[in-house]
Parts: C-alpha cells; structure tokens; sequence
C-alpha cells in the first residue's frame, strides 16, 4: 500500500523564528504596553480633572443597580402573589 501524498497546506509548522519576526513580535508587544500607558494615563487624567463627573457616574451606576434589584424583587413579589391566588381558588 502506497503512502497518500500530503496536501500542499499541510506542512509542518516551522520552531525557529528568524529574526525579523522575533524583532516584529517585540516591536508589537511594545507598542501594546504603550498603548497601555497611554490609555492608563488618559483615563487617570480624566478621573483626576473631572471628579465630579466620576462621582455623578459612580452615583447614577449605584442608582441602577438599585433600581434593578428593585424591579427584580417586585417581579418576584407579584408572581409569588399570582400563585398564591391560584391556590386559593
């Protein structure tokens, strides 16, 4: 029995990287951690400038929770009182 040939796109991946591509690979990785900064030190800039619009969103991120909560509850409250009704009958 005679070995299939091996497809064209089947070919074994290569170990080594040469150096163009490890150079590539750092210079990405670099512009990542920069990238990084920059959006770390944007955003402290703006927490910093901008206090109260931090609170006013931290404040109106807290009030939807609540009001979340709030209205899972009463959904919850008005099924239990559905049943009830119907047990009564």
């Amino acid at each position: 029995m005679s070995r299939p040939e091996p497809l064209p796109h089947s070919e074994p991946a290569r170990r080594g990287s040469s150096r163009a591509e490890l150079r590539a690979r750092r210079r990405r990785r670099a512009m990542l951690r920069l990238d990084l900064a920059i959006g770390a030190a944007a955003a402290l800039v703006t927490i910093l400038l901008a206090p109260g619009i931090a609170m006013a969103a931290i404040v109106a991120v807290l009030v939807l929770i609540v009001a979340g909560v709030w209205a899972l509850a009463e959904r919850g409250r008005r099924r239990g009182s559905r049943r009830r009704r119907r047990l009564i009958r």
